[in-house]
């Protein structure tokens, strides 16, 4: 009975173990990725001066 309890508890560790490595590792990625895109320069700006866009609910020019 012992040895069932003995093998319980390193399993629990182990699995514990590889929660809080794999929680870190995920954390790690999300930062990463979101300093990423913090940090990455928008492409999105007004439009050229001379050019004339259209609305896509009316269709009309501006």
């Amino acid at each position: 009975m012992t040895e069932v309890l003995t093998m319980n508890d390193t399993l629990d560790r182990w699995i514990q173990r590889v929660t809080l490595a794999a929680l870190l590792a995920l954390t790690a990625a999300l930062l990463t990725v979101g300093a990423l895109l913090y940090a990455a320069p928008s492409k999105a700006g007004p439009p050229d001066s001379g050019a004339r866009t259209q609305d896509i609910l009316t269709g009309t020019r501006r």
